[in-house]
């Protein structure tokens, strides 16, 4: 049947969803792709498929019947021609030659067979330097061990890689931080077992470190008196609750010293007030260098007041320290502050329990502070304890 410009277009809108284009010709004219609205009624001599793979088919008119037209072979895609191991490799070495990063491949046993030019940047020395190698001595004595733990034992392989950072060695002696990743190749690859891309992550951790001790200075302040180095009210209100905690779940006491220099006041009056801190800082030092135990805590609570938490401790061994520091701060020697010197005098208050559940910190505190009142009533220069 014959077959008009209507038709066509319908079939070409139809074919296109398929990956076919239909393009048509008049009296031998060069074909004509068929596109827009049609003129509806047009008789057409002949018209022409064009298929995805480039191969032509004729559509005749009313007077021919559909016939293939011979076609050429369309050019493979040009990955296709440039595939194969060559051009593989060739691929591969152009990366790794302009590359930032270096680059190792190695054997199942970590034996270098491919370096990358970024060698001479991270490590100071030519890739041919790194042949007859392991790619263990690449990095510092101490870090080998972990690295290769993390990377190619078994229970790792079974794992995702992840980057992690280590420290390679330079030529000239010196370590620089890099990040390490290793990805495992397919067999057969020609290159090698393992491709291992190393980054050069120095000064990122050289920031981090810049970073970790300003965060570790910031959080000392934070919890620091400034004046006497001592834990401050808000540490020691913190060490305080913890401790009350702890000896709650293992059943343990806990002492507490609250500490009070004596007559503070007229010292300041007579002397100013920057004496009277140099005063307080002397005090200060002389509780820290008598609380040594790992986990005691002395703090400067407030003005004149200092505490000294002691966990462990119950009632006599808590009043022993105390003691011992009422001690020491009378034989503390002055005479670099004022003038020949002058006398230095605490009164302390000690309080010491077993935590009981429905109690609370704040009730050892309370105690501790009713006996230090107590000391003071009864002279000052003591050491007392609630009965």
């Amino acid at each position: 049947m014959g077959l008009n410009e209507t038709d066509l277009h319908a079939l070409a809108r139809l074919l296109s969803g398929f990956g076919v284009w239909l393009s048509a010709s008049e009296d031998g004219a060069a074909p004509q792709p068929l596109a827009g609205v049609p003129t509806a009624g047009t008789a057409l001599a002949s018209a022409s498929l064009v298929l995805s793979d480039g191969r032509q088919l004729h559509i005749a008119g009313p007077a021919g019947a559909a016939t293939p037209a011979p076609a050429t072979p369309p050019a493979p895609p040009l990955q296709e021609r440039r595939a194969g191991p060559d051009a593989a490799d060739m691929r591969f070495r152009l990366l790794a030659e302009h590359s930032i990063d270096l680059i190792v491949a190695v054997d199942a046993d970590l034996a270098i067979r491919y370096a990358s030019p970024a060698t001479a940047r991270l490590l100071g020395c030519e890739p041919a330097e790194l042949h007859g190698h392991t790619l263990a001595e690449l990095l510092a004595h101490e870090d080998r061990a972990a690295f290769i733990a993390r990377h190619f034992t078994r229970a790792a392989q079974r794992g995702q890689s992840v980057p992690d950072l280590f420290r390679a060695l330079h030529r000239d002696g010196s370590t620089r931080w890099v990040e390490a990743r290793v990805a495992r190749l397919p067999p057969g690859n020609g290159l090698g077992d393992y491709l291992v891309t190393l980054r050069d992550a120095d000064q990122r951790r050289r920031f981090e470190e810049t970073l970790d001790r300003a965060n570790t200075e910031l959080k000392t302040l934070a919890s620091t008196d400034a004046l006497t180095g001592l834990a401050n009210r808000r540490q020691f209100d913190a060490t305080l609750h913890k401790e009350w905690y702890r000896a709650l779940r293992d059943a343990t006491p806990l002492g507490l010293l609250m500490i009070d220099l004596d007559r503070f006041k007229a010292l300041n009056d007579r002397f100013g007030h920057q004496v009277g801190d140099a005063f307080l800082a002397r005090v200060g030092r002389v509780i820290r260098d008598n609380v040594r135990r790992a986990g005691d805590l002395a703090a400067r609570y407030g003005g004149e007041e200092f505490a000294v938490v002691l966990p462990g401790t119950a009632a006599a061994g808590a009043m022993e320290i105390g003691e011992h520091i009422r001690r020491a701060v009378a034989a503390t020697d002055t005479s670099d502050l004022v003038p020949g010197g002058h006398p230095l005098s605490v009164s302390i208050g000690v309080a010491a329990a077993v935590a009981l559940a429905g109690g609370g910190a704040a009730t050892l505190v309370h105690s501790a502070d009713s006996a230090l009142y107590q000391a003071k009533r009864n002279g000052r220069n003591r050491v007392e304890i609630l009965h």
